[in-house]
């Protein structure tokens, strides 16, 4: 009886076995490996959303801290910082992903010169690490006596997570008009478009 069961374990697994388990792992896999491409993206994602936020706080400082033109000493009007044109362009340099149109590079590079300008300095925002978005900042020119006007902002992250030309949109929005004595008022929540594109 030892003898016998001595010569089964010698023998191995039969081919039908090692199928059976070859199949399982295959199995596994095909359900897996979506499932884990879609959090590494999701995972991206975060950066579009802590950015944007960060872009969002700073300009409403910047609407509550009183600013003064030099040699005056009287306080401008508040107001959000004003982009050189009405829009930014988006920040991504040409050849990563988000700058769209399918670039060859997943990560943007980080380039100071970007964000050592109006409005980002005003803003207290740069990027000096690799990042997967692009960022804009939008702002409506304030109106000289028009109480009753808005002032309003936007900020915006756009990428593309697999460089496939489609790209993702996050942006937060914030105003000020007659009704919000105390400052600006926004959205609660970041909106998204194609967030996982």
């Amino acid at each position: 009886m030892l003898s016998k069961l001595r010569k089964k374990a010698q023998e191995g697994f039969t081919l039908i076995e090692l199928m059976i388990v070859v199949a399982i792992i295959g199995i596994l896999a095909a359900v897996a490996i979506p499932a884990f491409m879609k959090y590494i993206k999701k995972s991206k994602t975060t950066e579009a959303s802590t950015m944007v936020q960060k872009i969002y706080g700073g300009a409403r400082t910047y609407w509550m801290d009183r600013n003064t033109q030099e040699g005056t000493i009287q306080a401008d009007a508040p107001q959000f910082p004003q982009p050189a044109v009405a829009r930014t362009a988006p920040t991504a340099p040409a050849g990563c992903c988000a700058a769209g149109g399918g670039g060859t590079s997943e990560k943007c590079a980080p380039d100071a010169t970007v964000w050592d300008v109006d409005p980002w300095r005003a803003l207290k925002f740069s990027m000096d690490d690799p990042h997967y978005y692009a960022y804009a900042y939008e702002a409506s020119a304030p109106v000289a006596g028009d109480t009753t006007g808005q002032n309003s902002f936007t900020a915006v992250a756009v990428g593309d997570l697999d460089c496939d030309t489609v790209q993702s949109f996050f942006s937060m929005y914030g105003e000020v008009n007659a009704a919000y004595a105390d400052g600006p008022a926004g959205s609660a929540a970041i909106s998204r478009i194609n967030e996982l594109e």
